[in-house]
């Protein structure tokens, strides 16, 4: 037996740095969850509602708004500036009263008419489609099967289009109905052949209809441009993403911005610390109280201070994607990032996990911001959405009788200096949902 000495470098990770690494990668949604949890935990913490904060600042708002201020208010509000006070008014109505307010239309309804069309609106799911078996309410109102017909027919007219479909074909179907210019065959080719129209096989339905090839696609085309969900002027409150970050333009300088006021405000309760602080029989409750309030505190901080200097560094390295889109948007990865930040990889990979951008053009998710490329002939890297776009360019150029085989269209882009295989074509053409080019040219 014999005792050797040796030195080891590890790394260990203290309960505090965990619980920051946890906060760092929660969403708006999962750190507002998270708050409420701790405070139910923590009798230190104070959490103050974040709807319920703005509510109260609206409030102290228009308590000291005079005439004049709330007509300047709500002008600015009409050169699209946020206003509380109109957004307040704007609240949209659910659609089953926005559906019943359209019932005193039908005047000639009897007692069981009213009682059956009732029980259909209250039978729609989340796209307003009929939820419910015609059966079911035929047996549930001792009726016939046409009586119930005419009033799923009846409820097909509501506004908004589309209301009370059984399928997504009829709900097609419905717009089709209710448009007077409508292709004569559009209905026909949703009825027997939806299929063909998804799969744009213009020359077999040419030759099943006998019908002549640009009838045909401006049939499909027509089909293509209705509407692929209900859509009306009053909804119901949706689901919607909530961005982590808004950057924007002002007088030439791109500005971050945190989107705290999302969050509820936390803080530390002085008057329970002063209760337990000098209670010699709590010290040691109080302390490890203490200092999980300061843990959660500090991570919401680090984790604001990191999201900050993401933002910061992703101006300056994809400028040309906040001011023209995806299109220009250059090859960045993790460790770019990582790397400028002076953090691991694994950090990067938390701090954009479920987080979206707010940028002049949109929301974006911060992980779409982080794309592969492939390198080109002048040793620079060419982004996938580059080629993508290049790729489509070409197609949508194409001799239509005489469409580019993916090999041709291969052989263009190394030409161009991109370097790709023909493998690699076929599937970003795939992925832009464009067909074979057997399949473009004969359908």
């Amino acid at each position: 037996m014999t005792l050797k000495t040796t030195q080891k470098v590890t790394q260990i990770l203290t309960a505090q740095l965990v619980q920051h690494l946890d906060i760092l990668q929660y969403s708006i949604n999962e750190l507002e969850q998270y708050i409420y949890e701790k405070a139910n935990e923590n009798p230190l913490l104070v959490v103050t509602d974040a709807e319920a904060k703005s509510q109260y600042d609206e409030i102290m708002k228009l308590a000291n708004y005079d005439f004049n201020t709330f007509s300047s208010q709500y002008s600015a509000s009409k050169n699209g500036e946020f206003n509380m006070i109109e957004m307040r008014l704007a609240e949209k109505e659910s659609y089953e009263r926005y559906l019943f307010e359209q019932v005193p239309m039908h005047e000639n309804l009897s007692a069981v008419d009213l009682k059956i069309l009732t029980f259909l609106i209250q039978s729609l799911d989340h796209r307003l489609f009929l939820d419910v078996p015609l059966e079911v309410v035929v047996e549930k109102f001792n009726t016939t099967f046409s009586h119930v017909e005419v009033i799923v027919d009846l409820l097909q007219t509501f506004e908004p289009v589309g209301v009370g479909a059984r399928s997504y074909k009829e709900y097609l179907l419905i717009q089709i109905d209710l448009d007077l210019f409508a292709p004569k065959l559009a209905a026909q080719f949703i009825q027997s052949d939806l299929e063909l129209v998804a799969t744009q096989a213009i020359k077999q339905l040419s030759k099943k209809y006998k019908m002549p090839i640009q009838e045909v696609k401006q049939t499909v085309q027509y089909i293509k441009n209705l509407k692929p969900m209900i859509q009306g002027e009053v909804f119901e409150a949706t689901p919607y993403v909530i961005p982590d970050i808004e950057i924007k333009e002002v007088s030439g300088e791109w500005i971050v911005k945190l989107n705290r006021h999302y969050l509820p405000a936390v803080s530390i309760d002085e008057d329970y610390v002063a209760l337990l602080k000098n209670d010699p029989a709590y010290k040691g409750y109080y302390q490890q109280s203490m200092n999980d309030a300061l843990v959660l505190l500090q991570g919401i901080e680090q984790r604001d201070k990191t999201l900050y200097g993401l933002a910061r560094w992703l101006i300056q390295l994809q400028q040309a994607f906040f001011t023209s889109g995806l299109e220009a948007i250059k090859p960045m990865r993790l460790k770019d990032i990582a790397d400028v930040l002076g953090v691991h990889e694994s950090t990067v990979s938390r701090a954009i996990r479920g987080k979206f951008v707010q940028v002049p053009h949109g929301v974006y998710a911060l992980q779409s911001l982080f794309t592969k490329g492939l390198m080109n002939t002048s040793g620079k890297i060419d982004s996938i959405m580059h080629i993508k776009k290049r790729l489509k360019q070409l197609i949508e150029a194409e001799d239509k009788q005489k469409p580019l085989a993916d090999q041709q269209l291969t052989n263009i882009l190394c030409a161009e200096g991109i370097q790709i295989s023909r493998r690699t074509v076929a599937k970003y053409r795939e992925e832009l949902n464009i067909v074979s080019s057997f399949n473009r040219a004969y359908g």
